[in-house]
């Protein structure tokens, strides 16, 4: 079962590191842009243990990021999503997912890099599964109504990462 599962997290990681890294919603199978983000729950790290559900932040923008500690492409993005976090954080919340890891792993990883996060354990894969997460790093833009207005698969340059969420916040 580890060896399946080793060999499936490597296949998620050379897929996402194949990625053009133009958004293409055609990989979230089912989710695009204009609809309803799903909804789904999950303990908050921050206050510590308090249930919480993503409609929760609907009358406020959500960047919804999928990553993992093993996966290189995420890796060299994550220190963007995490300045993302706490220099928007007026205007933007980003929830960080990380994709089917124990807190131990995370937890070690965050505080080598010192990287803060709002962070979303998906140890089970539900959210990924809900999200029809195949590749990562994978982010999708929702808007305060709690739709999608953008899927990004595979990383985002600062630049890229920069035009996206003003997109997200400029009116419509």
């Amino acid at each position: 079962m580890k060896h399946s599962k080793v060999s499936m997290n490597i296949g998620f990681c050379l897929f996402a590191a194949l990625i053009s890294g133009e958004a293409s919603p055609a990989f979230a199978q089912g989710l695009a842009a204009g609809q309803d983000a799903p909804d789904f729950s999950f303990t908050a790290a921050a206050p510590l243990g308090r249930l919480r559900k993503l409609s929760d932040y609907r009358g406020k923008p959500v960047a919804l990021h999928f990553w993992a500690t093993w996966c290189g492409p995420c890796v060299r993005e994550l220190p963007l999503i995490a300045d993302l976090t706490e220099s928007r954080a007026d205007a933007l919340t980003v929830l960080a997912v990380n994709c089917a890891e124990d807190d131990r792993t995370v937890s070690a990883f965050l505080s080598k890099r010192k990287l803060r996060l709002n962070l979303v354990m998906d140890a089970d894969s539900k959210i990924s599964r809900l999200y029809n997460i195949n590749a990562i790093p994978q982010t999708f833009m929702i808007d305060e109504n709690g739709v999608i207005r953008s899927i990004q698969v595979g990383s985002y340059t600062k630049k890229e990462l920069d035009t996206a969420v003003s997109a997200l916040l400029s009116p419509r």
